[in-house]
């Protein structure tokens, strides 16, 4: 069976609302259920058997797996089935919009269109090439990356595994061999509630956050010495929000920060919070910290043959083979451990993701579409 045309079968996945369930109150847009109900069908009609997997009620990881019955490489493809909400969204965000060589849509980009790319490449020819091969493709749908990494990591529990490892997204094309990780937390500081007319009998939580800030800033500082690469640079802290007090007139007994901490390879959320919790011990009153989400970091090496075989197809295709770290992070963190080398690629561009006018260019995903399939082709005849 021929797949449409990849503009087609983004405009169906697109209408299918598959909104993180913690970023919309709506049930009808909500959940990667809708979505799973209609790719599992998709796939088996091309020959792939499916199975879903995962332990969250109501939201299953679908895999699907196509080639060699008694394969030498299995090559996992991967992608998040979850959007990120839809509120001010311009126009209607679930029926793909076409203007100016652009097909707007929420998860056009993120990350449907590489998955509609990905769907267009399984034609005829790629499938009967990797059914006599020595080759065994899996594709997995992943539930809740936009908030976590919990499909990718159900998955793994579960015990998938992989030779090599292509997560699709959004990254312009280039080959994205390695990326930082990330450690959210909240961070909260205690005082005494007291009258404003006489501060000093009180003690004010928000003054101790300077002191906590110069800490995450020294301490970060720190790691950067001896966690650093050309690829991916140094660690960095952001500070996202900040809440405390209840009153002018009242002097405030607790102030918390959202900070967002971006790990290296090498470190993890645990380190990171056990290392500030021994600094902040210096600070009256103690330091509480709360992890929000970790993120894990991967590094593939450039010269990896994941990277160099892609990059060979990407230059068949025309494309230029760029090669990049990324400060963000992906399902590529708890992958790349389960699988031999792994890579984050796709048509389309990060900066679209998440924008209120969220976005693929026409020509970016028919790209996307070639790439794969002399990326699969070479699989196959490996």
């Amino acid at each position: 069976m021929k797949p449409a045309p990849a503009s087609e079968l983004l405009r169906q996945i697109v209408a299918i609302p598959s909104v993180n369930p913690a970023l919309s109150d709506d049930p009808a847009l909500r959940d990667e259920l809708r979505l799973v109900d209609w790719l599992e069908p998709w796939f088996a009609a091309r020959g792939f058997a499916t199975r879903r997997v995962g332990r969250t009620p109501g939201r299953p990881n679908l895999l699907a797996t196509c080639g060699a019955a008694a394969p030498e490489k299995t090559i996992l493809f991967e992608s998040h089935l979850d959007t990120v909400g839809v509120a001010g969204f311009q126009g209607d965000p679930f029926s793909l919009r076409e203007a100016d060589g652009r097909l707007y849509g929420r998860g056009a980009c993120d990350t449907k269109g590489p998955l509609a790319a990905f769907m267009a490449a399984c034609d005829a020819e790629i499938l009967a090439a990797l059914a006599d091969s020595k080759t065994r493709i899996v594709w997995l749908g992943a539930i809740g990356e936009e908030t976590g990494n919990l499909g990718a990591e159900e998955a793994v529990a579960d015990g998938l595994r992989a030779d090599e490892c292509v997560v699709l997204e959004p990254t312009d094309l280039h080959v994205v061999h390695a990326h930082k990780g990330a450690c959210w937390f909240t961070a909260a500081t205690r005082g005494r509630a007291v009258h404003a007319s006489d501060p000093a009998r009180g003690d004010n939580a928000i003054l101790k956050m300077p002191a906590v800030w110069k800490i995450l800033e020294d301490a970060t500082a720190e790691a950067g010495r001896t966690h650093c690469s050309a690829v991916l640079g140094k660690p960095t802290v952001s500070v996202g929000t900040i809440r405390g007090g209840t009153g002018t007139n009242v002097v405030p007994d607790r102030c918390e920060i959202q900070v967002d901490r971006r790990l290296m390879p090498g470190e993890t959320a645990a380190q990171v919070l056990d290392d500030l919790r021994a600094r902040f011990a210096a600070i009256p009153g103690g330091v509480e910290l709360g992890l929000l989400k970790e993120g894990l970091p991967f590094h593939t090496a450039a010269e990896a043959p994941l990277v160099r075989r892609f990059s060979a197809a990407l230059e068949a295709a025309g494309v230029p083979p760029v090669r990049e770290g990324a400060a963000w992070c992906s399902d590529a963190g708890p992958l790349a451990p389960v699988c031999g080398e792994t890579i984050v690629w796709g048509p389309g561009a990060i900066g679209q993701a998440h924008t209120v006018d969220e976005y693929i260019e026409k020509s970016s995903l028919a790209a996307g579409v070639d790439v794969l399939r002399r990326y699969l082709l070479a699989a196959a005849r490996a």
